[in-house]
């Protein structure tokens, strides 16, 4: 990818504890998934999940001081953590950009000083927004929360001729984004892996299983959803629907995937 950097500050789903101020720094000897959040050429950030302040600040010592702009997934609070979005804020050089469904809204309960370095930027399913050169595409996610109203997000990045789609939380995807997408020959797709090699498990309304993944790769090739060579990114592993951390890397990566690991850099 030569338009994007991604440093993957968690890769865990919910059931993973949680460790807001672990400074162990994950590597492939290590036991320990964060939940999810990504972290975007140095000041875009997809989700301020429990531990991503603490991990991205302490451990990875990354310059959080060029953050610009602030993408949300959905509600759940794996996702989006209120003390974790004002550090963040707070680290800023200027005014961050706030991006969620315009569904969330009134139920962002964000402090005052969080909501004066902010600027509220409520998203519409397929409605673009332009960050200078980089377009962002909200997608509507197949997953469930507890706001009926809500759309959960994935978000297509594009810059310079590159197209990247991150898609967790989500399971199977939906119609309107399945359509949206073909013909978009995708460079890479990081996709949801909650569950693991189990093809019967009930979450599959809500997340992807290896075998849902395993059927939909030669679909997105075909329709020209995800180029014939594009990366295969599986990130949001579940702890208890999966072999361990090593097992599973060494899995997909016989089958071509790159399975994404806490502080790990593309």
């Amino acid at each position: 990818m030569k338009n994007f950097q991604f440093i993957f500050l968690g890769t865990g789903a919910a059931d993973w504890a949680y460790h807001p101020q672990g400074d162990l720094k994950f590597d492939r000897g290590s036991k320990l998934r964060r939940t999810s959040s990504l972290w975007i050429n140095g000041h875009i950030l997809i989700d301020p999940a429990p531990e991503a302040f603490f991990f991205a600040k302490n451990v990875l010592k990354l310059d959080l001081s060029q953050l610009t702009d602030i993408f949300l997934t959905h509600s759940h609070e794996d996702h989006f953590d209120r003390e974790a979005l004002s550090n963040f804020i707070l680290e800023a050089e200027g005014k961050v950009h706030f991006f969620c469904h315009e569904s969330m809204v009134p139920y962002l309960q964000l402090d005052k000083e969080t909501l004066y370095r902010t600027e509220l930027r409520p998203l519409k399913v397929q409605k673009p927004v332009m960050l200078d050169e980089l377009q962002v595409m909200p997608l509507a996610a197949n997953h469930e929360v507890a706001m009926v109203m809500e759309a959960p997000l994935h978000y297509e990045f594009e810059l310079g001729g590159e197209r990247i789609l991150y898609g967790c939380d989500g399971g199977w995807f939906l119609a309107g984004t399945w359509s949206y997408l073909m013909g978009r020959d995708l460079d890479a797709v990081i996709l949801d892996a909650t569950v693991g090699d189990y093809a019967d498990d009930f979450r599959i309304a809500s997340h992807n299983t290896l075998p849902m993944i395993r059927m939909l790769l030669p679909a997105m090739k075909r329709n020209h959803v995800l180029k014939e060579n594009g990366s295969v990114i599986l990130s949001h592993f579940a702890r208890t629907l999966h072999d361990s951390i090593e097992e599973t890397e060494v899995k997909l990566k016989a089958e071509g995937m790159i399975c994404a690991f806490d502080g790990m850099v593309l």
